[in-house]
């Protein structure tokens, strides 16, 4: 959300959608565990949050369409991504790299619907309309408004989603060497692009350089932490993980804005 208020500007909308956004999440994640519990009696103990959340969320989100009716067409995109959590879940795979890249691609899509806030849906369905004078450009100016909203969603898409079997390959598959070179050769080409993109000044320099300090990370973290295991049986622990990726989401924030 912050990207798109940064590349847009901050609508008051955005005190309904956000609630309804986090309410949402906590609506998916009270359906997940009521769909994977088979005990009754656990079952039970979470009807109320349940129905709470979901209930919060179709008010907030009923009351954020009737003030900006034009965000309905984010549901083309958000739908099958969401269909594709829920099946996940209804198999029982609610942890899967699919079922991961599916929410976490509908969440970064938040940056282009805060900016479509922004602009109050001027470019039409999804910004494919065209629309002259929306805030943003690229740095040499080639791309402006939802152009280049769109090429900043696609890098947040792309690094968010790159996390998921990053951080999968120092915790749940480890030595995964499958998965390591698939993430390693995904970070790779994200870097390649946007090295392109920077050289034709449709991108920041600084965040051409983040992509390929992203692709070492993506490499070195992981061995580093597979090396940790073997020899001394102490991983690096999830919160310093988690510590390394607030640094590279503030500057990834950073490079994007500049």
């Amino acid at each position: 959300p912050v990207i798109g208020w940064i590349v847009g500007g901050f609508s008051w909308v955005n005190l309904l959608l956000l609630p309804a956004w986090w309410d949402a999440y906590l609506t998916y994640w009270a359906w997940s565990q009521w769909l994977r519990t088979r005990s009754p009696r656990r079952r039970r103990l979470l009807l109320l949050p349940l129905l709470v959340y979901t209930c919060s969320t179709a008010c907030l989100g009923l009351i954020t369409l009737l003030v900006a009716p034009y965000l309905l067409g984010w549901a083309v995109p958000l739908v099958p991504l969401f269909a594709v959590a829920a099946w996940e879940v209804w198999r029982g795979r609610e942890r899967s790299l699919l079922s991961g890249l599916a929410t976490t691609a509908a969440a970064s899509l938040m940056s282009a619907v805060t900016y479509s806030l922004a602009v109050g849906g001027a470019g039409g369905f999804l910004g494919t309309g065209g629309a002259s004078g929306l805030p943003g450009s690229s740095p040499n100016g080639a791309l402006t408004g939802w152009a280049w909203m769109w090429v900043v969603t696609a890098s947040t898409a792309a690094y968010f989603c790159g996390t998921v079997p990053y951080i999968k390959s120092m915790i749940r598959e480890r030595f995964n060497y499958t998965l390591l070179a698939g993430t390693v050769a995904a970070h790779a080409v994200v870097a390649v692009v946007t090295w392109w993109l920077a050289s034709s000044g449709m991108l920041p320099w600084g965040h051409a350089v983040l992509w390929v300090v992203l692709t070492v990370r993506s490499l070195v973290m992981p061995l580093w932490q597979w090396q940790l295991v073997r020899t001394r049986h102490r991983p690096l622990r999830p919160g310093t993980m988690g510590v390394v990726e607030v640094v590279m989401c503030v500057a990834f924030l950073v490079t994007i804005s500049v």
